[in-house]
């Protein structure tokens, strides 16, 4: 993907969804469109020497919208930061890692009911819904990574909480720069869980959202279970500066992993990649 082009991708993606609203009124319960703007530092580079990213800036487009046969979540990021990427393999000789000071990630991510599909009701106590989950990972940071997720998606009613769901993936790793066989494809397993907590302190309306990831290792992959985790603090500045409720948010955003991307050292030790690194956060919902 040309980065350059970037912008122009988000004009038509933002497009495109308008177009489904536009036609499809009556199958849309709800629609989210967001822009974010971070800018934070002490992130892993990944690059075994221990060495931190000083800084680093994201444009974030967020999607999120809720139908009648399920939901969708998609997001868009274009990082300006320095990051070392990996290309080919160790066991053929052709690894090599360069420098760039962009690169993007994505993530589109639907989500079918299974009420709505079967026909019957499969809410349970504080279960509201089960869902046919599935993820498209798509970036050039780090490793280079392409990976396809299916699995089980629930959606629960907790008290206090805007929205709680988890779900449960069968991950396809395609292509990983760590493979033993770079031709090959590695599975593992995954949990998501996200939320959002919305609350009040006075009259100062705060949100509190994210979510946090938790992969199994991959024999074929050659990599090592990993945790990784983006949690958002935010006020809601347009209702307290300009009378606009959930428009305009001013915050911070904590990314923390744990193995970061499941790497493991060349040095073949069982160590990882550890990240906590603080985020500013500017973000306006339309």
């Amino acid at each position: 993907m040309n980065l350059k082009r970037l912008p122009l991708c988000l004009s038509l993606t933002a497009g495109l969804f308008a177009a489904q609203h536009a036609n499809a009124d009556d199958l849309l319960y709800w629609q989210s469109n967001s822009l974010s703007y971070l800018n934070g530092s002490n992130f892993q580079r990944g690059n075994f020497n221990a060495e931190e990213q000083r800084s680093q800036s994201t444009f974030t487009f967020e999607h999120a919208s809720g139908w009648v046969w399920g939901d969708i979540f998609y997001f868009l990021d274009y990082v300006n930061a320095d990051n070392l990427q990996s290309r080919g393999s160790f066991s053929n000789g052709t690894f090599e890692q360069k420098e760039h000071n962009t690169f993007y990630y994505m993530e589109f991510s639907p989500r079918v009911s299974l009420s709505w599909l079967t026909g019957q009701d499969l809410s349970a106590g504080p279960l509201k819904d089960v869902k046919a989950a599935f993820t498209y990972e798509k970036g050039e940071g780090g490793p280079g990574t392409e990976n396809y997720l299916y699995g089980l998606g629930f959606d629960w009613n907790v008290p206090g909480f805007a929205f709680l769901n988890t779900n449960i993936y069968r991950v396809k790793i395609n292509n990983q720069v760590f493979f033993a066989d770079p031709n090959s494809n590695g599975y593992t397993e995954q949990l998501t869980v996200a939320g959002a907590y919305p609350f009040a302190v006075g009259e100062q309306d705060f949100l509190i959202d994210g979510y946090v990831d938790w992969r199994a290792p991959s024999d074929e992959a050659g990599t090592q279970t990993s945790v990784g985790s983006s949690i958002q603090i935010k006020w809601d500045a347009g209702k307290a500066l300009f009378n606009q409720d959930k428009k305009l948010y001013v915050g911070t955003e904590l990314n923390m992993w744990h193995n970061k991307y499941g790497v493991k050292p060349v040095d073949g030790s069982a160590d990882g990649f550890d990240q906590t690194a603080v985020q500013a956060l500017v973000k306006y919902y339309f």
